[in-house]
């Protein structure tokens, strides 16, 4: 299974023999400015794990745009170096940077993944309209891919979202939160999507899925998600597997592990 995000250079995961020792094929997700080094690090040592470099929007207040982009100029030629993100917008907290500090953050690094031939993963939470807003007003700039990470909205709004970037390569990852029982209305979002469009996720350490909920996510816990989405589509789990693998390989841009 090719997990398309998570964060195990977290501490409540890099110590843990199956993290550490496991062979997990994914994507290890920037968020934090002061660990991408770590990230990239970790991704260099370790066969079949990817990286990228972003901002999350909890970090808004303290970025820097000279300094990202240094960082990402400086790792342009990592060849584990996939995209950029994750960035974005979240209004779940009132204790996170100004919905205008967020808003710029997010969109300088749509200019990064611009201008350096990078596909987008966002982060959006409790935060629709600025989000689809802010895709819509920079769509220019998509041309190379956006993922909308741990995709926590509607049906209808995700039918907007792709006809409103009509032309752009937008796909949508699923996570832990799909076996929720108060997240049920995603069985219809998850149906809604093409196909080729749809990604896995654990977002690990975060969202453990029924019947982990509650503990700290781990990488082998996305079997669980699986079984989900394939009964939602009527797949097998195999199935998912494999179109969730593609489907990775062909937006972050990663040749087939054989």
């Amino acid at each position: 299974m090719f997990d398309s995000h998570f964060h195990t250079t977290d501490p409540r995961l890099i110590t843990l023999p199956e993290v550490v020792q496991g062979k997990n094929h994914g994507v290890e997700i920037g968020a934090d400015f002061e660990s991408l080094p770590a990230v990239f690090e970790y991704a260099r040592e370790h066969e079949g794990i990817y990286c990228t470099a972003g901002v999350h929007p909890e970090y808004a207040d303290t970025y820097s745009a000279n300094d990202f982009e240094n960082f990402v100029v400086a790792n342009l030629n990592e060849p584990k170096f996939v995209a950029i993100g994750e960035c974005g917008v979240d209004y779940h907290r009132d204790d996170l940077p100004s919905r205008e500090q967020q808003i710029t953050v997010f969109e300088h690094q749509i200019f990064m993944a611009d201008r350096y031939h990078k596909p987008l993963v966002v982060h959006s939470r409790d935060a629709w309209e600025d989000t689809a807003n802010v895709l819509i007003a920079n769509r220019s700039k998509l041309k190379h891919g956006v993922l909308i990470h741990c995709m926590s909205y509607t049906a209808e709004q995700a039918k907007f979202l792709m006809e409103q970037l009509s032309g752009v390569p937008v796909y949508f990852a699923f996570g832990g939160h799909i076996t929720y029982k108060n997240k049920a209305y995603l069985h219809d979002t998850l149906r809604a999507i093409p196909l080729d469009r749809i990604l896995i996720e654990t977002d690990a350490p975060y969202l453990a899925p029924v019947p982990k909920r509650g503990e700290i996510n781990r990488p082998q816990y996305i079997q669980y998600t699986a079984e989900t989405m394939a009964q939602v589509l009527n797949k097998t789990v195999d199935e998912i597997e494999l179109m969730t693998r593609n489907n990775a390989y062909q937006f972050y841009k990663i040749k087939a592990v054989q």
